[in-house]
C-alpha cells in the first residue's frame, strides 16, 4: 500500500484494471474492488503496451470477465499472447513483487493461457485449457451454489468451507485436464467436493490459485453479487480478502 507522503492517512492499495478490445465487465469489477476499500484504475491497453502505464505500480491486478479481442481463435488467446510476448517483462515483475492478481472468467482464460495458472511453471508454458462447455453452448446461469477453500490463497481468506450463490456466463469455463496434482482447487461446483452434475462445464472446478496464494482465477463472477439489487453482496467477500492482504 503507498503510504501518503504529506503525513496523512495511508492511501487506499491501488487495484489495476487492464482494458482489453472486449473486455465488458471491467466497470463491476471496479465498484467491488472500490466497495472493498480500493482506489481503481481502469488501464487501457495500449497504455500499457506503449509503457504509459505499468502493471507494476499497483498493489493487486484484476483481469475481468468479457470477449477480449472477440475470443478469436479461443476464449483469452490473443490477450494471454500479448501479455506473454509483449509485457512479459511486467508480468515477470508482477511475480518478483508478490502483487496478487485476480482473474474473473475471461480473466481466468487469459490467465490459464498465459500460464499464470495454474502457475507451477513458467510465464507463456501453459499446462490446462479451459474448454468448451460439456453443453457445447454458451450458459449463463443466474444462481449456483460455489464451494470455498482457502488452501493459502489470499483470495479465498475467511471463506474456507463457505457457500454461497454467483452467477456464471460462459461458452469455455471446462478445466481440462479435470484433475491434477498441480490445481490449488479454492472453488467448486454444488459442494465442497465438486460435483460435475451441478457445473455449467462440465467440470467440478469453479476457480483455483497459484500454489503462492497470490494468483486466483474463477468462472463465476462475484462481481456481480457486489449489493442487494443485484441479488447479494456475498460476492464482496472475495474483494474484500484480496484488498485486506496488501492493505
Amino acid at each position: 500500500m503507498v503510504n501518503n507522503l504529506l503525513g496523512g492517512a495511508p492511501m487506499k492499495p491501488l487495484a489495476m484494471i487492464p482494458w482489453f478490445p472486449g473486455t465488458n465487465c471491467h466497470h463491476e469489477m471496479a465498484r467491488a474492488f472500490e466497495a472493498s476499500g480500493a482506489r481503481v484504475e481502469i488501464v487501457q491497453y495500449t497504455k500499457l503496451l506503449n509503457h504509459t502505464v505499468s502493471l507494476t505500480e499497483a498493489d493487486l491486478v484484476g483481469l475481468a470477465g468479457g470477449f477480449s479481442f472477440g475470443d478469436h481463435i479461443r476464449s483469452g488467446a490473443i490477450a494471454a499472447c500479448d501479455l506473454v510476448w509483449l509485457l512479459r517483462d511486467q508480468l515477470e515483475a508482477l511475480r518478483a513483487r508478490r502483487i496478487p492478481i485476480l482473474g474473473v472468467c475471461n480473466g481466468f482464460q487469459i490467465m490459464v493461457e498465459a500460464g499464470l495458472l495454474p502457475g507451477d511453471g513458467k510465464i507463456g508454458d501453459h499446462a490446462a485449457v479451459l474448454d468448451t462447455n460439456l453443453s457445447g453452448r454458451f450458459e449463463h446461469w443466474t444462481q449456483i451454489p460455489i464451494y470455498f477453500r482457502h488452501d493459502g490463497c489470499v483470495w479465498t481468506n475467511g471463506l474456507d468451507g463457505v457457500s454461497f450463490t454467483l452467477p456464471v456466463a460462459h461458452g469455455e469455463g471446462r478445466l481440462v485436464p479435470a484433475a491434477s496434482p498441480d490445481y490449488h482447487v479454492v472453488a467448486t461446483y454444488g459442494s465442497l467436493a465438486g460435483d460435475a452434475n451441478k457445473s455449467p462445464n462440465g467440470s467440478p472446478i469453479a476457480g483455483i490459485c497459484s500454489p503462492d496464494g497470490l494468483v486466483m482465477g474463477m468462472m463465476p463472477h462475484p462481481e456481480r453479487r457486489i449489493d442487494k439489487l443485484r441479488g447479494g453482496e456475498q460476492g464482496l467477500a472475495i474483494f474484500r480478502a484480496g484488498v485486506g492482504a496488501v492493505s
